[in-house]
């Protein structure tokens, strides 16, 4: 029985980590007003990449690129925005996002990602850029508990500011979100499961009476002697 309960927790494991959709640019000029993600995932559906009104489209090869970044702190339309939605009957449980970006050496040097489950209200990740053009590869965003069993679409913000200069840029690559796609179940599924769950007690119950009843017979018969 143990291999068999590892080897589930293993699969449980590898589906909750599978990558579910990537925005790769691949082809991209960078400035486009969209761009849509290498192929849709099994179970949902997610949107192309698009940004906020209060940036411009630079060019960039095989990137996602802005300018016109905040130079001071976030401002609620620098950002760069996808989602994602499960089809019906599905929920989706997302576990993380990945990216690499790259600065200009006037962009940003601030970033952080919020989503539309709490109306972008508060940070899920925050990052410090450094001063230097160079990319930096697998930036990660944990996502929590929340994003778990969701049967409605999510749409994930990342924000740039603390610009050098607002003719400063910032792109984006190999965009990924994890997670998985799994079937809602229906109300009988759940009256059956619950009617199993009764039996189950039920069965438990019953030994536990016998074995009450058999101690409290077996207790008056020594009483007796």
């Amino acid at each position: 029985m143990k291999p068999m309960i590892m080897g589930l927790g293993i699969l449980v494991a590898a589906q909750v980590q599978a990558q579910l959709v990537s925005y790769s640019f691949t082809g991209a000029e960078g400035g486009e007003a969209s761009f849509g993600p290498d192929a849709q995932p099994a179970g949902a559906w997610a949107a192309p990449m698009t940004r906020g009104s209060g940036l411009s489209s630079s060019a960039s090869a095989n990137t996602f690129s802005a300018s016109n970044w905040s130079v001071g702190g976030r401002d609620d339309t620098d950002y760069f925005s996808f989602s994602i939605q499960p089809e019906v009957s599905m929920s989706l449980s997302l576990t993380r996002l990945v990216l690499d970006e790259r600065r200009s050496g006037t962009g940003i040097r601030d970033w952080c990602v919020r989503s539309s489950l709490d109306g972008f209200a508060a940070d899920l990740s925050q990052f410090a850029v450094p001063d230097s053009t160079a990319t930096r590869a697998d930036q990660t965003t944990l996502l929590g508990s929340s994003f778990a069993h969701l049967t409605s679409d999510v749409e994930f913000r990342i924000y740039g500011y603390n610009s050098e200069s607002a003719g400063g840029t910032w792109r984006l690559d190999n965009v990924e979100l994890y997670g998985s796609v799994s079937p809602v179940p229906e109300p009988a599924e759940y009256a059956s499961v619950f009617g199993a769950a009764l039996v189950v007690f039920a069965c438990f119950d019953r030994v536990k009476r016998q074995r009450e009843g058999a101690t409290r017979n077996h207790n008056s018969l020594k009483e007796s002697i």
